[in-house]
């Protein structure tokens, strides 16, 4: 009893020590930056967001004591990898493929770095939304992707065959309402970042408190 009586005793002071914090001057500072901060994010998301997740798989490698060979257009490989970038749209709004910056201005399209000695590429229709009609055009060494509407949690998926193990493939661009597109954060990247803002909200407060005690 003494136990439970004591954790309880911890949850409690707990429990008041993040109340006064958010009915302190500091936490109605956070609590109004906070609410900025979402309100400027929920006009964010009222348009078009792009992003792009990237995965990569080793199909063979000549490393391997193996006679196995991988062959593409008639010729054969004893190293081959496999980069599937995925285009999302996270936003809001529909984005027309009319609407995207053409050829020779800024389209939206993918960057090959030389390295990675590409060797095919092509739509993946299976991680491609059934709704989307897109095609891939090759562009002074980048590779253009064409589409006709991208609609909200609708994504593009195209796979890439490359003799050299690369990371650097992204997919750059603009369009109406999109001023660039850029990696998408991994679920544990977004729930690093609250609970590193949560952290360091306390931290603020856990310090304003001290300051408050000296003066």
């Amino acid at each position: 009893m003494k136990r439970l009586s004591s954790a309880r005793k911890d949850y409690l002071h707990v429990m008041s020590m993040l109340w006064d914090f958010f009915t302190s001057k500091t936490g109605a500072f956070i609590i109004g930056v906070g609410a900025i901060v979402i309100g400027m994010y929920q006009f964010y998301i009222s348009k078009p967001i792009l992003e792009y997740e990237s995965a990569h798989t080793n199909i063979i490698s000549a490393a391997d004591v193996s006679d196995l060979k991988v062959t593409v257009k008639e010729r054969e490989y004893k190293d081959m990898y496999l980069t599937t970038l995925t285009l999302l749209n996270t936003g809001s709004q529909a984005l027309d493929g009319g609407d995207v910056s053409k050829i020779g201005h800024d389209p939206i399209r993918i960057i090959v770095p030389e390295d990675a000695r590409l060797v095919a590429y092509n739509i993946n229709t299976k991680q491609t939304s059934p709704a989307v009609s897109a095609k891939l055009v090759p562009y002074d060494g980048d590779i253009v992707i064409d589409f006709d509407f991208l609609n909200p949690d609708n994504q593009i998926a195209i796979n890439l065959l490359h003799e050299k193990e690369s990371d650097k493939f992204e997919i750059v661009g603009s369009a109406v309402n999109v001023n660039s597109i850029s990696r998408a954060w991994s679920p544990v990247q977004k729930r690093e970042m609250i609970i590193g803002i949560l952290l360091v909200c306390f931290a603020l407060y856990i310090f304003a408190n001290i300051l408050s005690r000296r003066s």
